[in-house]
């Protein structure tokens, strides 16, 4: 009996209870599962491709607002390659370019970017 619990035991600390998504020490929880459609999809689609102006029609909530406040950061930014992105929360995605190490935080409104910020 004592030999069946000591195996018992050595089983649960060799073997883990629940299996987790992997978890970047600078965006944290890495999305394994994308859905098409998705704020996350739409991050690292426009993450991806260099920013024009086609970039602010199909991507920004205001063209004109956003190109003003965001358009010499994200042209020296973009595009990025090799990305990664941490779990959606509260309409926002934070993704990273395994590439150079660039950290973005896109900003959704009604399915469109509102907002960009850098990371420090």
């Amino acid at each position: 009996m004592r030999i069946l619990v000591l195996l018992l035991s050595f089983l649960s600390l060799s073997l883990p209870l629940f299996s987790s998504a992997p978890v970047s020490g600078t965006i944290g929880q890495v999305a394994v599962e994308i859905a098409p459609g998705s704020i996350t999809e739409i991050a690292i689609e426009a993450a991806g491709r260099e920013y024009t102006e086609s970039w602010l029609d199909d991507y920004a909530s205001d063209k004109i607002s956003f190109g003003e406040a965001y358009s010499e950061m994200l042209s020296s930014l973009l595009p990025l390659s090799d990305i990664i992105a941490g779990e959606e929360k509260n309409n926002a995605v934070t993704i990273m370019s395994l590439a150079d190490g660039t950290v973005l935080s896109f900003i959704f409104r009604n399915g469109r970017i509102a907002a960009v910020t850098p990371a420090p």
